[in-house]
């Protein structure tokens, strides 16, 4: 212990824990040799380096503007079972992707509302709205759907129970004095060459 004139630290302690070894000033010249290092080359990346917005937008407004992309589920016409969500920025690529998401035969043509009115504009569209893709046909609503599917059933039972000539209809058109029609000519398909 050596006395001091400093009030603050009247002794001074030689020698001891208090005192930096050899090792520890070599490691401490190391790391400030380390950070002067890494500060020179930080200044010179950021030197070279241009802000990363001015590589993507110019106008830093356009960071806040979104894509007008709306998701909706569609449906095929006429079956609302087969709901499935889609996205799309405008109508065609909304008709497109439809397609592919239903697996439709012929391509999406026309988008409807559930109640049958026909969407033609891109604001018509809500998003995540309930939406029917029609391939071009008029909009089907669910009853008829079930009475088309009714009627095809009831033509296979009678074609079963009663044979291929249960289903032959032929229509008979009876003179009218008013209208000119020439009843001689088949007004339904025939089942086979019966008219000419």
């Amino acid at each position: 212990m050596i006395p001091t004139q400093n009030p603050i630290q009247p002794v001074v302690i030689e020698g001891g824990w208090t005192e930096a070894s050899q090792e520890e000033v070599k490691l401490m010249e190391d790391v400030q040799n380390v950070e002067v290092q890494l500060s020179k080359v930080k200044a010179k990346q950021a030197k070279n380096r241009k802000p990363f917005l001015n590589k993507l937008v110019k106008d830093p407004r356009q960071l806040y503007d979104q894509p007008d992309v709306k998701r909706v589920l569609i449906y095929r016409n006429g079956d609302p079972k087969q709901v499935t969500y889609v996205w799309g920025k405008n109508i065609e690529e909304l008709l497109a992707n439809s397609t592919s998401k239903l697996n439709l035969i012929h391509p999406a043509v026309i988008l409807y509302t559930p109640d049958g009115k026909h969407l033609t504009t891109w604001d018509e569209i809500e998003r995540d709205a309930l939406i029917c893709v029609s391939s071009g046909e008029t909009f089907i609503s669910t009853k008829e759907h079930k009475q088309k599917i009714q009627i095809r059933a009831n033509y296979a039972r009678v074609r079963k129970a009663y044979g291929p000539a249960a289903t032959n209809i032929v229509v008979e058109a009876k003179e009218n004095p008013r209208v000119n029609v020439d009843t001689n000519r088949c007004l339904a398909l025939p089942y086979k060459d019966d008219c000419t």
